[in-house]
């Protein structure tokens, strides 16, 4: 019989600045035994991702943003999931002297993966595969 894949675990913020910290205390909180470096991947990893959300998205119903994991056995998903938004999440030039546009750069970098879809209903999900190294 196959392992049974785990239901993610969810955490719904508001759509405002104060919600990567949030979104980092809950996965802190939520996985103390994960590796410091994959934790600390992690972590800068959602920071962007949520960070994006507020920033060029629109909130979800009820002024939120919903934030999800999956624990693997060699590696952690996080999924944000926004309104949706007229572009989707990539990477671009990294230019130093720029005060922004670094996020998906140090995503692509920190994951093994990532990637965007809009659903049917038009919310946008955004999520980073983080490997325990």
């Amino acid at each position: 019989m196959p392992a049974a894949i785990p239901a993610p675990e969810r955490l719904r913020v508001p759509h405002q600045s104060g919600a990567p910290g949030q979104v980092r205390r809950w996965l802190r909180d939520a996985l103390p035994d994960l590796p410091d470096e994959a934790r600390d991947d992690l972590l800068v990893c959602a920071t962007e991702l949520v960070s994006n959300a507020v920033r060029h998205a629109r909130p979800l119903p009820g002024n939120e943003v919903c934030v999800t994991y999956v624990l693997g056995p060699a590696d952690v998903e996080v999924r944000v999931i926004d309104g949706g938004s007229r572009t989707h999440p990539h990477v671009c030039s990294v230019n130093l002297d720029s005060a922004h546009g670094r996020g998906m750069f140090i995503v692509s970098k920190l994951s093994t993966d990532w990637g965007a879809r809009t659903l049917g209903d038009g919310t946008q999900e955004v999520w980073a595969r983080i490997p325990f190294r």
